[in-house]
């Protein structure tokens, strides 16, 4: 830990020599005059911010994921009708999630956590602490089983168990959402948690999170595509195969399982068979017995004894 502690204060120090230059001193004061309405803003901001903290990451981030959605939708896709579902999805997730829950685990329990190495090596220690937590522990136990189970449910969909759940789809896609995350948001978090106000982290995150909410919804649209086509494509191939059985089944099984319907027939057309030939059996023993009585009719009649 005395090692770590040594080389973030090497780092502090040849960052702050860097800064101090002529040249760093000179892009400053360039980038103040260059950017000096987004400063005035930004300063404005920061101002309510400080006052009211949890209200305006609440309101940012609501906001923020909203319009993200709906140009994700509008812009990217080139969608001509808007998916309301899928935005309300990703706005109740910004201000539930991402607003309230995210701001008190950043500015309080982060805090709380890691008070001992900021204490002795600053923001800079405790930054990579802090967006190892985030990252490799938030993000894929919190942060994805939320967003999963809030899509299901306003999608209509069971959470924990069917083959089509919130948690069977995480199942699938999960390392291609954390391969995203984790590209956007560790380096996002470093400077976060190293240079950040704890008032204006919520605010970063929005502004970060506007690339990362384009990502994500980018994502989820094109799973859920995959998810119809492939749906389409197993009917598909399942009615073929349902005609083949069908055919196979009228003609007696050509799968090679016994077809009842087909030995029921094989027994009742026997049965029919012979009944019939009884039936014709006794019309043929009727006639012969009425031909007999016929004949010794005729051979005790006068003419016949007479010739």
């Amino acid at each position: 830990m005395q090692r770590y502690y040594a080389a973030v204060n090497v780092l502090r120090t040849s960052a702050e020599l860097a800064m101090a230059t002529p040249a760093a001193q000179g892009a400053k004061r360039g980038l103040r005059v260059v950017f000096a309405p987004v400063i005035a803003v930004g300063g404005a901001y920061s101002a309510m911010a400080a006052q009211a903290p949890f209200t305006t990451g609440f309101v940012t981030t609501g906001i923020k994921t909203t319009a993200a959605d709906a140009f994700a939708q509008l812009v990217v896709e080139k969608k001509e009708k808007m998916d309301w579902r899928r935005n309300a999805m990703f706005t109740a997730f910004g201000f539930c999630y991402l607003g309230g829950f995210q701001y008190w685990l950043y500015n309080v329990k982060f805090t709380q956590w890691c008070g001992f190495i900021t204490k002795h090596s600053g923001h800079l220690g405790s930054a990579p602490v802090k967006t190892f937590i985030d990252q490799i522990l938030h993000h894929p136990s919190m942060y994805f089983p939320c967003f999963y189970s809030l899509k299901a449910a306003v999608e209509g969909r069971p959470i924990l168990s069917g083959e089509d759940s919130a948690m069977k789809r995480y199942s699938e896609e999960y390392w291609d959402c954390w391969k995203a995350c984790w590209s956007i948001w560790i380096p996002a978090q470093i400077v976060n948690f190293t240079f950040t106000p704890r008032h204006l982290r919520i605010p970063f995150v929005a502004a970060t999170s506007f690339v990362w909410t384009v990502t994500l919804s980018l994502m989820q649209g094109a799973f859920s595509k995959g998810k119809t086509e492939g749906v389409k494509q197993k009917q598909l191939a399942n009615a073929p195969a349902s005609g083949a059985a069908a055919s196979g089944g009228a003609s007696g099984g050509a799968s090679g399982t016994p077809d009842t319907v087909a030995m029921q027939a094989t027994l009742v057309v026997p049965k029919a068979a012979d009944r019939a030939y009884g039936q014709k059996g006794q019309s043929v023993a009727a006639a012969s017995v009425v031909e007999e009585e016929g004949d010794n009719k005729n051979a005790t009649s006068p003419a016949s004894r007479a010739a």
